[in-house]
């Protein structure tokens, strides 16, 4: 589904910049970049996406994924 790949993209570039903002320094940016993450998260359980959604953000934080 194309729709559900940009919508696994978007949320690896939104957890990805905000693990990477430091939060010392840029803290606005690293909240604002939090919120997109949860939003695109959300997009992608909207979709049925929730276990691709966990991968992606268990991928990008360096973590395991926790089955719920």
């Amino acid at each position: 589904m194309v729709l559900g790949r940009f919508y696994l993209r978007r949320l690896e570039r939104f957890a990805r910049l905000s693990n990477r903002l430091d939060s010392a320094v840029l803290p606005d940016r690293r909240r604002l970049a939090g919120h997109a993450t949860l939003a695109a998260y959300r997009d992608c359980v909207a979709l049925g996406l929730q276990r691709e959604a966990r991968e992606v953000l268990a991928r990008v934080s360096g973590q395991r994924v926790l089955s719920v």
